[in-house]
């Protein structure tokens, strides 16, 4: 998948490339997960992601550090 490719040559960011895959956000990141790899965040990345779903009202979110 062009989406994943890209965004593992980190061309595109996450969410282009959930876009260029056309689908959500959550389900790319599991498809991330199928395929191995990894999120291409810096740790103040993932906590300001994590602030915004908090105010988003989101309830649940899984940040992996490593």
């Amino acid at each position: 998948m062009k989406a994943l490719q890209l965004y593992k040559q980190k061309k595109i960011s996450l969410g282009l490339a959930s876009k260029i895959a056309g689908l959500a956000l959550g389900e790319f990141i599991d498809l991330l997960k199928e395929y191995g790899m990894t999120l291409n965040l810096e740790l103040d990345d993932a906590k300001q992601a994590l602030k915004y779903a908090k105010e988003l009202g989101m309830r649940s979110v899984y940040v992996s550090t490593g």
